[in-house]
């Protein structure tokens, strides 16, 4: 018999993701473990998803959908999480899909450590055009859940929280791209985390979040980076994060919005982001930065692009 309140609280949030969206809650019907409940916040998508999800919420009750105004996906996962009733809240991304046994070995390890107020992440599966593939995803290390967070990039799709510690902390509708990081180190500084050490979140790779230097995506994440080390709301937070880490995560950002700027010919700009990534971590890459440098001067960048080719 299903609960009054389930177990689990999925939001998606969905913006124009018609096409994918019926899977992708699919997934979440195919699961082994049935206490739960799915709300997707439909962020003024212009397609056809709020029929589809009508469709669907009248022969699945679980489902529940929720309306906004545009306004980004982090309001959209606050939405969903205000809407929801479970004990524990997951994020999936309109996109991505659980393997059948998702929830149930979420389950098994908060049964094992008690029902926490906790966050637990599990491993991933990506899903290309090629088909599947299991990345190697370094174990967490007793102690080190804090610098794991900073260093690891865990997507919403693979993690669940206590709905005591979204209470704590929520997304922060001010950064974009790099908020759900954000967040982790949030929690990490403050709860438990655990890691289900399997793949069991699926992450798809496509033209819309894979890599495109002619998009400046990291532009968005390196201001998302200066809110969490400067900004008054994190003071307590920024306290914890080495200087070391805060200086490579922003020569990092850098360096890739210099390869941005090479990428569209914007040379000027490149110059710039070198110098500026080679003005927080010195030691960071440097045989590209010097390389990317050279390529772009008269005479010589010639001499090195034929090289290259050769």
């Amino acid at each position: 018999m299903q609960r009054e309140s389930p177990f689990f609280s999925i939001t998606i949030p969905a913006y124009n993701r018609a096409f994918i969206l019926e899977e992708t809650i699919q997934s979440v019907q195919a699961q082994s473990f049935t206490d739960w409940e799915v709300i997707v916040v439909d962020d003024g998508s212009t397609d056809n998803t709020a029929s589809l999800l009508e469709k669907m919420a009248v022969s699945d009750t679980r489902i529940r959908y929720v309306y906004q105004n545009n306004a980004e996906r982090s309001v959209a996962r606050n939405n969903g999480a205000d809407h929801s009733k479970g004990k524990y809240l997951l994020f999936l991304d309109s996109d991505d899909a659980f393997q059948p046994d998702h929830l149930q070995l979420l389950y098994n390890l908060l049964e094992g450590q008690g029902f926490p107020v906790c966050m637990v992440f599990s491993n991933v599966t990506y899903l290309t055009d090629k088909g599947y593939e299991v990345p190697e995803i370094p174990t967490m290390e007793k102690g080190q859940e804090f610098k794991y967070m900073l260093l690891q990039p865990i997507t919403p799709s693979r993690v669940c929280v206590h709905r005591e510690v979204f209470s704590t902390f929520r997304f922060d509708p001010q950064i974009t791209i790099v908020e759900d990081m954000v967040l982790w180190v949030c929690i990490a500084s403050k709860f438990p985390v655990f890691q289900l050490d399997k793949p069991t979140a699926v992450y798809r790779i496509h033209g819309d979040n894979s890599v495109d230097l002619s998009r400046n995506s990291y532009l968005k994440r390196y201001h998302g980076l200066l809110r969490l080390f400067n900004h008054a709301d994190y003071t307590e937070v920024n306290a914890k994060i080495p200087h070391t880490i805060r200086k490579h995560l922003l020569a990092e950002c850098a360096f890739n919005m210099a390869r941005h700027h090479e990428f569209v010919k914007e040379y000027g700009s490149m110059n710039r982001m070198l110098w500026r990534s080679f003005l927080h971590k010195p030691d960071y890459r440097n045989k590209e930065r010097l390389y990317m440098f050279l390529s772009h001067l008269p005479l010589l960048g010639d001499w090195l692009r034929n090289r290259r080719s050769k």
